[in-house]
């Protein structure tokens, strides 16, 4: 029998505490440690591909520089992600998520509004076609992008990153904004998740995922205040926490 766990267990850019994040290498290592979701994030290239990365330039997380929508697919996957690792394309990692059995949560990155539609647009229409609108979260930080994303395949579960994420917003302002965004769920830096935020969220209905919790101690805390999912670049670390509570 699967074991049933207290939370979703969500790799943020695959088991990216150890290994170069948004790879393969990444994500294999977390279905191996045992996660539910793998979290990963899109950008397009010149040639209108989908690029697993997270940052707009590659300098950060390759060893190449310049943006990835000046890159084609191609060149991108000439680049170093660490470890001898490629850039993966969207089209790569469906089909191996597919048959590692693991759901994903995919987010539309853009520098702005325009370029996050545009990658959405392409994000929705991808998963329509792999036959992945069941299995995917598409998660973005622009509302208008998950309403975009809404409109063009009702059935998709959608996660808004509200913002600012600086301590700013009231509970009810948080869900507000995934309300709006017509979004089933939220993304929430795990320092920022208190009592309160936890509890406006469950009330309301939407369910909260608080990225980046690394430690055993803060992972604990999250759980305590009940919160469904945990994204994590430690999968391994959440997974001896949950073990530790069975």
């Amino acid at each position: 029998m699967t074991p049933v766990y207290p939370v979703v267990r969500v790799a943020h850019r695959g088991a990216s505490g150890l290994y170069p994040e948004n790879t393969l290498l990444a994500f294999e290592h977390a279905v191996e440690t045992g996660v539910d979701v793998i979290e990963l994030d899109v950008q397009l290239t010149r040639d209108g591909e989908l690029a697993v990365i997270h940052d707009a330039r590659l300098e950060r997380t390759t060893d190449a520089a310049g943006w990835v929508r000046d890159h084609t697919a191609a060149q991108l996957r000439q680049a170093d992600a660490g470890l001898g690792q490629r850039v993966p394309l969207l089209r790569q990692v469906l089909p191996w998520a597919r048959a590692a059995g693991v759901r994903l949560a995919i987010e539309a990155k853009g520098q702005d509004e325009t370029e996050s539609l545009n990658i959405t647009e392409a994000l929705v229409a991808a998963l329509a076609q792999a036959s992945w609108i069941g299995r995917a979260i598409v998660t973005s930080f622009v509302p208008g992008a998950l309403r975009r994303a809404r409109a063009m395949e009702p059935r998709l579960a959608t996660m808004l990153d509200p913002s600012p994420q600086d301590g700013n917003l009231s509970p009810r302002e948080i869900c507000e904004q995934g309300l709006m965004a017509g979004a089933n769920s939220l993304s929430y830096d795990h320092t920022l998740v208190t009592p309160a935020v936890a509890a406006e969220c469950r009330l309301t209905g939407l369910a909260l995922w608080p990225w980046a919790p690394n430690t055993a101690e803060d992972m604990r805390r999250l759980l305590v205040l009940g919160v469904p999912g945990i994204e994590t670049d430690r999968p391994d670390i959440l997974n001896q926490v949950l073990l530790g509570l069975s």
